[in-house]
């Protein structure tokens, strides 16, 4: 059982500084939601807000975390244990503001996730449900929702990744809709670190990549759904195109399983293909990554937001995506986005350095504009605001 601290849940203190507990299934890897969720935790903490993480598991465990039973399965393809009930109850009555990132989406630990509802329903405290992918995302319009998952009581505030999830969630349970209960909240960059760029000669030379050699990298943890043959098939193209040699390189470094959809079979036959061979492995920072490459290629045929998109717009590089459906909302936003079918106008546009300063130019103030983490203490602050008034605690 936890030790009660002292502090606003116990004591009642006036003035809103809450005491935030963010927690997820597991904490600090390079998987999507553990790095959007320190942009988050870094967020709070930007208000003066201390922040307490909370997860199954962590793999750069902190002073102050909390490992909390029942939300990480200790081996794969089990089952998680059984939820401590106990430990979920104290971290409610000691925090001001819980925030589930994608606790209430996945099916991974649903009972995980009704203990923390539950917990925090009782409790009348505020929540912030962060929805990064339920499970029928990817599925039509009238797939039927688990009658569980994702979690979605009206008493708090749920907040969808992209648009299109959003019109999903409304469509489905409209009570949301007539509490207010239901945001859009975009994935943000770091942009001032990405458009300071990186080690470009030191990764290069690292990888063995010559000067002349135009490098294109797929960023990617896993292979589902990156559609890394259409990848290979663009570089191609694209060498046939251009007067320099190209080098492919994927980030993903784990090897194919069958749980990696009908294109596993073609992965090796057409990383084999890539022309000058292609180069595996992952860097530690982002801005390095970018730095060393000249164009980034997505073109997944799903993700819930495509954060590589946004994050090569802030570093200066030039962006190859879709068809994932969620893309459009990025263009929306007037980042320029080229498609993977658009090869003679991405080589054509590598051509001319005037032509793709401007349009890279243009993208950086788009991204700059709207998808900035420097204004994401801000929106933090109108979210908890807002789960406070539906938690009834304002």
């Amino acid at each position: 059982m936890l030790t009660v601290p002292t502090g606003q849940a116990a004591t009642g203190m006036t003035g809103w500084v809450p005491r935030v507990c963010l927690v997820s299934h597991r904490l600090g890897g390079r998987d999507g939601v553990s790095v959007e969720a320190a942009k988050w935790a870094a967020g709070f903490s930007g208000l003066g807000w201390p922040v307490t993480r909370a997860a199954g598991l962590f793999t750069d465990h902190q002073a102050g975390d909390v490992t909390v039973t029942g939300l990480w399965a200790q081996r794969p393809g089990e089952p998680p244990p059984p939820v401590d009930h106990d430990v979920v109850r104290a971290l409610v009555a000691t925090h001001d503001l819980v925030v589930l990132d994608n606790v209430g989406s996945l099916p991974s630990a649903p009972l995980a996730a009704r203990a923390w509802q539950d917990a925090v329903l009782a409790a009348a405290r505020p929540m912030i449900v962060r929805h990064h992918a339920p499970a029928w995302a990817a599925m039509p319009d009238d797939h039927p929702p688990a009658t569980l998952l994702p979690l979605h009581h009206p008493g708090d505030l749920h907040a969808t990744i992209n648009q299109a999830m959003y019109t999903q969630f409304a469509r489905r349970w409209p009570e949301l809709l007539h509490a207010d209960a239901l945001r859009v909240v975009h994935n943000r960059v770091d942009v001032a670190t990405l458009a300071a760029g990186g080690d470009r000669a030191g990764v290069r030379a690292a990888m063995g990549v010559a000067d002349a050699e135009l490098l294109l990298v797929h960023p990617a943890r896993g292979v589902a759904r990156k559609n890394i043959p259409a990848a290979v098939r663009f570089a191609r193209r694209l060498a046939e195109l251009s007067p320099r040699p190209v080098r492919y390189w994927l980030t993903a470094e784990d090897s194919p399983t069958s749980d990696d959809g009908p294109l596993v079979p073609l992965i090796p036959a057409a990383l084999a293909q890539a022309p000058g061979g292609a180069l595996r492995g992952s860097i530690p920072r982002p801005a390095d990554m970018y730095a060393a490459a000249d164009l980034v290629v997505l073109p997944s045929t799903w993700e819930g937001w495509g954060l590589p998109v946004v994050e090569a717009a802030a570093a200066g590089r030039p962006v190859v995506a879709g068809p994932y459906p969620v893309l459009g909302e990025i263009r929306a936003h007037g980042v320029r986005v080229y498609d993977p079918q658009e090869v003679d106008t991405v080589s054509d546009l590598l051509r001319h350095p005037a032509r793709r300063a401007r349009e890279l130019a243009a993208n950086r103030n788009a991204v700059t504009r709207h998808f900035d983490a420097a204004a994401l203490p801000g929106q933090l602050r109108e979210l908890a605001s807002q789960a406070r008034r539906l938690a009834g605690a304002a």
